[in-house]
């Protein structure tokens, strides 16, 4: 392979980091504004809190979030707006009963009231979170599966 072609192949892969230690204490994470874009894995199954802290507002900033393992301990994973005014962060989280019928589903709405968002125990690997930025937002979607609504 070329180095050319070897560097774009390099540039176009996202920037990958994960977040939690399993099933032990988890450290607190304080993204930046140069890690926009980034995927974060969160490896979490510890009855503490993964607390995750947004760069300031940033027009064009991006985070996904992706559980790579089951959160079943009685624990949390707490994203968080570092500017933490009511408002920061809105949007609607789809949940999902794994399992369940659509009838066992509900859509989460935050139209303007939070600078956070909490999971707590029971929710399943493959759930996501997105966090997009417009300069004085962050907009919240997702797809989160869990025990229970």
């Amino acid at each position: 392979m070329s180095r050319v072609a070897r560097s774009a192949r390099v540039g176009s892969r996202q920037r990958v980091e994960t977040l939690g230690n399993g099933t032990s204490a988890a450290t607190a994470k304080t993204i930046t504004k140069a890690e926009t874009g980034e995927l974060y894995f969160i490896d979490h199954n510890h009855a503490g809190e993964l607390l995750i802290t947004l760069p300031p507002k940033q027009d064009g900033a991006y985070f996904k979030f992706v559980l790579l393992t089951n959160l079943t301990a009685v624990g949390t994973i707490k994203i968080t707006s570092s500017e933490a005014v009511d408002g920061d962060m809105v949007g609607t989280i789809f949940e999902q009963v794994t399992g369940g019928a659509n009838a066992q589903s509900a859509a989460q709405q935050d139209d303007d009231g939070d600078h956070q968002i909490t999971l707590s125990n029971d929710v399943h690997q493959g759930s996501y979170l997105e966090c997009y930025c417009d300069g004085s937002t962050w907009i919240m979607s997702g797809h989160i599966n869990v025990s229970a609504v």
